[in-house]
């Protein structure tokens, strides 16, 4: 599993899809994706999106994770950085970000690759580039 972090809007699926060769068709978007089907996502963009709709229906993200680690061993993980700045007021933002945060450590330890992309340039933080 590769775990592609950074900011919104920084150009990190672009540059999975670069580095990859893969396409915008082969790529599962977390805003919109069904989140009962985690059978063959080649790239999930957008984790962050789908741990807050999960959050929303009551159900758990860790147990999402874990199936979609299960069912795709080599899949790649965009997620956007979302705990840093204002805190937010509202406790389910900041509850959001806590798990998102938890997750993403998660992951990030067991990556094989983990890259931050800023300005459309990646920073390998752990293992070899895409």
């Amino acid at each position: 599993m590769t775990l592609i972090i950074g900011g919104a809007h920084q150009g990190k699926l672009n540059y999975a899809l670069a580095q990859t060769n893969l396409t915008k068709a082969q790529v599962t978007q977390g805003s919109t994706c069904s989140v009962s089907d985690v059978q063959n996502i080649v790239v999930l963009n957008g984790l962050h999106r789908v741990i807050k709709r999960l959050i929303q229906q009551g159900d758990d993200p860790h147990a999402y994770v874990e199936r979609l680690l299960v069912n795709n061993p080599e899949v790649i993980i965009i997620t956007d950085e979302i705990g840093c700045g204002v805190v937010p007021l509202e406790r389910f933002e900041r509850d959001w970000r806590e798990t998102t945060g938890r997750i993403c450590c998660s992951l990030a330890q067991n990556a094989q690759r983990v890259e931050r992309v800023f300005c459309g340039i990646a920073t390998v933080l752990k293992g070899e580039s895409l």
